[in-house]
């Protein structure tokens, strides 16, 4: 299984990174022409509002993935102390536990969403996309998620903190 999760995750981790450089750029170019036509032109781009959500959510899930293949969580110290005391050996399975069970939650919850907006063929308020494009995308990347972290934990000396320093507060 480990050498399944050394082979996967790196092209895996490298197309999301790609993917969150991607959709920052395009969020940023259509934020930049937005701001032009609106203040240069007296022309917004219509439903651009509406696009960068869209982005933004598809960003979040893309980046939430490559949070939990690192193991990168931002951290807060308020139980730690205590659950070290109590249960030293056990605390970082209960702690990885908890959070691929919320991941799976998440996508689940994501995938239906997502399968419920193509079935009632629900359509976005501005440009009237069908939503279950784009809720499908984000149900998508939270699924890639859960399976990376999964995957990372695998892994943990070699994924963990490689490409950042990680935040602990």
């Amino acid at each position: 299984m480990r050498t399944i999760a050394e082979k996967a995750l790196p092209p895996i981790l490298a197309v999301l990174e790609g993917l969150c450089a991607l959709l920052i750029f395009t969020m940023m170019m259509l934020t930049f022409a937005d701001v032009i036509g609106r203040y240069v032109f007296t022309a917004p781009i219509f439903g651009a509002a509406e696009m960068i959500q869209f982005l933004l959510a598809m960003t979040i899930f893309a980046g939430l993935s490559l949070v939990n293949a690192y193991d990168d969580h931002i951290t807060v110290d308020i139980f730690e102390p205590l659950l070290d005391r109590h249960i030293p050996k056990t605390r970082r399975f209960l702690v990885q536990s908890f959070s691929v069970l919320v991941m799976a939650i998440i996508a689940i919850e994501m995938i239906e969403f997502a399968l419920e907006a193509h079935e009632l063929k629900g359509i976005t308020v501005v440009l009237e996309w069908p939503l279950a494009i784009v809720s499908g995308f984000v149900a998508l990347l939270s699924a890639i998620s859960l399976v990376v972290q999964i995957l990372g934990l695998m892994l943990p000396n070699q994924v963990s903190k490689q490409h950042t320093g990680g935040m602990d507060l």
